[in-house]
């Protein structure tokens, strides 16, 4: 019966999952081809020193930057980007959202809870749905980047063991945004709310992260943004993954996950 559900949500939505998949595969696949074009490491270099200072500033690069990090400092900048981050947390907020939420405003969950399936399994099967399909994609950008370094061969040194734990900082980063928003769905009625929710929440974290560069009164507040422990540089870099990313990001889903079970379990579905 598990198996039976979470398949079932996982098929529910998939054209777009898969299509969202390929969009992350695409982005992360052409970023080698795009390094090789400039020149590898010395051709990034002396990119960065041609651009004026105000634009280095907005986009957070220096010719030291390329420096210290080399290729992998610059691949990383692409799990940081805008366009990667919406594909990733489409894919999660999505899911999440019609789960269960999505669910009660159809009426499919109450279908669901009128047959003898204890409210725990109910839970579980969104929770192991969510669970797959963040390792999908928190694997599916590095070896795409694999892939584009073996066909492209920029000049620089990138192991697979470094884009390893970048993929495990990519899942930390989906298990905090799915844990949250999945508490947000077991309390809520329509996806729409969920969604609104967790877009409204990334989009203020996102930019109390970035501008907090540009403007000293946001500093204070910047560990409080959940991209401030995404910090992918350092974790391609170092090959590891930092233990406040670990402690926060795999925290927060955890809390997330727990309170969203309690939520389900009291709630009155209308059953």
């Amino acid at each position: 019966m598990m198996t039976a559900m979470v398949r079932r949500l996982l098929r529910r939505g998939m054209a777009g999952t898969v299509m969202l998949l390929m969009g992350v595969m695409v982005f992360q696949f052409a970023n080698p081809f795009i390094a090789d074009s400039f020149g590898g490491e010395e051709g990034l270099q002396r990119m960065v020193e041609l651009l004026p200072p105000g634009l280095r500033s907005l986009a957070e690069l220096s010719p030291e930057f390329i420096a210290l990090t080399g290729l992998a400092g610059y691949l990383s900048l692409a799990y940081d980007h805008p366009v990667y981050l919406v594909l990733v947390m489409s894919a999660i907020v999505g899911f999440t959202g019609r789960s269960i939420a999505g669910e009660v405003d159809r009426g499919t969950l109450a279908l669901t809870m009128a047959r003898p399936i204890p409210r725990t399994n109910v839970y579980l099967a969104r929770l192991v749905g969510l669970v797959i399909l963040i390792v999908l994609f928190a694997v599916s950008g590095p070896i795409a980047t694999w892939l584009g370094l073996v066909i492209a061969k920029p000049s620089g040194d990138v192991g697979i063991s470094q884009l390893a734990t970048l993929g495990a900082l990519c899942g930390l980063l989906a298990w905090s945004v799915g844990g949250l928003t999945l508490m947000v769905s077991a309390a809520s009625n329509t996806t729409g709310r969920v969604v609104g929710w967790a877009t409204g929440f990334l989009v203020v974290s996102f930019f109390v992260d970035y501008f907090a560069e540009l403007w000293s009164v946001l500093e204070p507040i910047r560990p409080l943004s959940i991209f401030w422990y995404f910090d992918t540089t350092a974790t391609i870099v170092d090959g590891a993954v930092p233990v406040k990313s670990m402690l926060v990001l795999g925290g927060s889903g955890v809390i997330g996950v727990v309170i969203g079970w309690r939520i389900f379990e009291r709630r009155d579905l209308g059953i």
